[in-house]
């Protein structure tokens, strides 16, 4: 209310200053002074005087002494009495006056009456101080025009995506979903975008992770094997279906991004350890099972045909039988060399895990284009075969794909 009373202030000071000035000015244009007044009356005593002693009525003693009491009285009203001002000088400040106390009450009046008052109830039943009402207010009519911009022009998924963003903002989570939909629909690649849609499919079930939401977590992970959202997103719906193994793995890969004693480490730690519990094996984060874990690290021989940004693709595959990774883990050259962690979590295929396997060969290739497919002049390395639940494997990428 302070904002609006501020701002209504100004534009009555605004009227005012075009308004009164020709009223304040139109009184002196009519003022007489009580000095002109009162030589006017003094004039005709002082005349009628000069007269009678013209006449020899009056004596010459006598009539300096009367001229003299004239002038003395003139003296004296001259310095009792200002300025006088006449009657239509004093109704225009009046008229003034008027004006300055009617208009804000009147003005006040009329917006009780069909002014929205009720906006700024709304605004602080819902707790906002009136700056953020005003930046709310703000962004609701951006949304609005980027919508509009929208219908006109469809075939952007980034405008789709901010749409997205800001209905999420506004708490329109049924609008957000059919803008991140329309996104996707059109950039199929966008992980981050697809990862921002499943959430906020889960958020439209009331926080469940299943149907629609896990299949567009999923095949968000699939692009990115560490988009972190795709991750605490299938955890929990791990978690949900009681696939406790499932959830762990996916939030020990989540964990490797959480900045040690954090908040957002230990509320993963925490919920690893409530699915060992649910296990039945309670006890501090372990290895999830089925895990290898190593190291990867590029030839220098090979380092000037790596460029920085190329991906590279951390695989596990069966020693005998399908070409198909049996988990997969992305990163970038810039990050050699690194230490790796794969595990059932991240299986391909349903029933294709590390810990169905007794054997296993680990690789890792440089991708020059960013596919998973393996492209002639692509760089990469093996290991030797290894059983799941290996630590300490070591990669060295020293060869070209031919």
């Amino acid at each position: 209310m302070l904002i609006f009373a501020l701002m209504a202030g100004l534009l009555v000071a605004v009227a005012f200053a075009f308004l009164l000035p020709p009223l304040l000015r139109s009184a002196p244009s009519v003022q007489v002074s009580g000095e002109s007044a009162n030589v006017t009356v003094y004039r005709d005593q002082l005349a009628e005087l000069d007269a009678d002693l013209a006449r020899g009525v009056l004596p010459a003693e006598r009539h300096g002494q009367a001229r003299a009491e004239i002038e003395q009285r003139l003296a004296e009203d001259l310095r009792a009495k200002g300025p006088l001002e006449s009657p239509d000088g004093r109704l225009a400040r009046r008229v003034a006056i008027a004006v300055i106390l009617a208009v804000p009450i009147i003005s006040a009046g009329v917006y009780a009456l069909v002014g929205n008052t009720s906006a700024l109830d709304h605004f602080r039943r819902l707790g906002m101080t009136e700056q953020e009402a005003a930046e709310r207010q703000k962004m609701v009519e951006l949304t609005v025009r980027l919508a509009a911009r929208m219908q006109e022009h469809p075939e952007d998924p980034k405008g789709w995506f901010m749409l997205g963003r800001s209905y999420r903002a506004l708490g329109k989570l049924a609008e957000a979903a059919r803008a991140y939909s329309e996104g996707v629909a059109r950039d199929s690649g966008n992980a981050e975008a697809m990862a921002d849609l499943a959430e906020t499919l889960a958020l439209l079930a009331g926080g469940r992770v299943d149907g629609d939401a896990a299949a567009t977590a999923t095949r968000a992970l699939a692009l990115d094997p560490d988009n972190e959202k795709a991750l605490a997103l299938l955890g929990t719906a791990a978690f949900e279906a009681r696939d406790f193994t499932g959830a762990i793995g996916y939030w020990q890969r989540l964990l490797r991004f959480a900045a040690p004693g954090s908040d957002y480490a230990k509320a993963i730690e925490d919920g690893i350890r409530e699915a060992r519990k649910e296990m039945g094996r309670p006890g501090p984060t372990g290895a999830p099972r089925g895990q290898v874990s190593g190291s990867v690290s590029l030839a220098p021989e090979l380092s000037p045909g790596a460029p920085a940004e190329a991906t590279v693709f951390i695989f596990a595959k069966a020693l005998d039988g399908p070409p198909m990774p049996l988990a997969v883990l992305r990163r970038k050259v810039k990050d050699l060399p690194l230490d790796f962690s794969l595990d059932d979590s991240m299986a391909m295929v349903e029933g294709m895990s590390l810990s169905s396997q007794s054997r296993v060969v680990v690789g890792a290739r440089v991708s020059r284009s960013g596919s998973p497919m393996p492209a002639s002049g692509d760089l990469e390395g093996t290991s030797p075969p290894v059983a799941p639940g290996s630590q300490g494997v070591r990669i060295t990428i020293n060869r070209r794909v031919p």
